[in-house]
């Protein structure tokens, strides 16, 4: 039997078919051609020296960086492609990273080329153990103040050379069970001292430091020691050095209130469906600004120094942004990052009074004298 031809009318929709599948094609290849484009950009304007640092860093091959874990994979990766520069990354908590970083720059014996942290290390920034950033952001489209909410680059230290802060987000804001707490009942921080509420909250302890010692000193700031006292002691606040533990507490009706509770752990409730974990919007207090572990560290005698600096740089560009918002949910300070997967509360809203704990004024020395007075009230640390 012969093959049947197929008719003009089949022809025609073949081709059809053929010509929409080339447009695909070229339209995977334009948007390839832009991301391309797009990962190129952050070295755009770069000076002459650039160059050089550059292929320096090359060289060396790698870059060791100590930060939270989650952003080991994402960072090393990103910096990967952009650069084709190895990253070391070494994962860890908060205190075991800030440990190995004091005593590495103290006895002059650094394998550390950056650090990821907070505010704590702000002594050691003061003892001269860190290097300048401000001369070692060599790329326009890291330092141009334009790419910076409010036009500048925000820093901890008040030198503004060696802590740059690139992330800003708002927290110290309770959570509670819509199950439990009804519309209204909790309007203010001073709802909190409720007799309805004593036994049921939850805090992160904030003889850990983190998010439970940023919730005290806010409160305390805005407040007063007496006041904070009413709380964690005369409500009987349970303790937990967990905020995942706290959030799911929480969402199952174990607890009504969460004070501490990280912005990760709300979202990942909410994507699994539990969406009766929200959080408060309290009239007298808006909550506080945290940089989380955006805080960027350069240690002296580092042993890739270049590669060093083009992190830096890479870091405080548009795609270094991009993941470190993408993985700790936190929104940039740079005006063309913008995740539509970050959560509304955590973004700063104009007008409103906000206390920035990443400043170097309230970590060395409005902050320690609330928490000196908190940690004396809980029976020491």
């Amino acid at each position: 039997m012969r093959e049947r031809l197929p008719t003009v009318p089949a022809l025609a929709a073949r081709g059809a078919r053929v010509i929409r599948f080339a447009f695909l094609l070229t339209g995977v290849a334009i948007v390839a051609a832009a991301q391309t484009a797009a990962a190129q950009d952050w070295q755009a304007g770069a000076g002459p020296g650039w160059q050089g640092v550059l292929d320096a860093a090359k060289k060396e091959a790698h870059v060791a960086v100590v930060g939270p874990p989650e952003l080991a994979v994402a960072v090393a990766d990103g910096f990967l492609k952009d650069t084709g520069i190895e990253v070391d990354y070494l994962g860890g908590v908060a205190a075991a990273n800030a440990a190995r970083v004091s005593r590495e720059v103290r006895a002059g014996n650094v394998t550390v080329d950056a650090m990821f942290t907070g505010t704590a290390e702000l002594p050691l920034v003061k003892q001269g153990f860190f290097e300048d950033e401000s001369a070692k952001l060599l790329l326009p489209g890291a330092s141009d103040p334009k790419n910076w909410n409010g036009g500048a680059l925000k820093w901890v230290d008040n030198d503004r050379r060696y802590m740059l802060q690139t992330q800003a987000s708002v927290t110290s804001t309770p959570f509670y069970d819509a199950n439990a707490v009804r519309p209204g009942e909790l309007a203010s921080w001073h709802d909190l001292v409720d007799p309805k509420f004593k036994g049921k909250i939850v805090a992160y302890d904030p003889r850990a430091g983190g998010p439970g010692q940023q919730m005290v000193g806010y409160i305390g700031a805005l407040f007063g020691i007496d006041f904070l006292k009413s709380i964690y002691l005369g409500q009987q606040v349970v303790y937990s050095q967990d905020s995942r533990q706290m959030a799911e507490w929480v969402s199952r009706g174990v607890h009504a209130i969460a004070l501490g509770v990280l912005t990760p752990d709300y979202v990942r409730l909410h994507e699994a469906g539990l969406t009766n974990f929200v959080v408060a919007s309290l009239k007298d207090g808006p909550g506080t600004l945290s940089g989380g572990f955006s805080v960027v560290l350069l240690p002296k005698g580092a042993p890739h120094p270049n590669a060093q600096t083009v992190f830096l740089n890479w870091i405080a560009s548009r795609p270094g942004q991009e993941i470190y918002s993408q993985v700790e949910r936190q929104p940039s300070r740079r005006v063309d990052v913008q995740d539509p997967a970050i959560v509304d509360f955590t973004i700063p809203k104009p007008g409103l009074n906000y206390l920035d704990q990443y400043t170097e004024d309230w970590a060395l020395n409005q902050r320690t004298k609330i928490i000196e007075a908190v940690l004396e009230a809980l029976g020491g640390r």
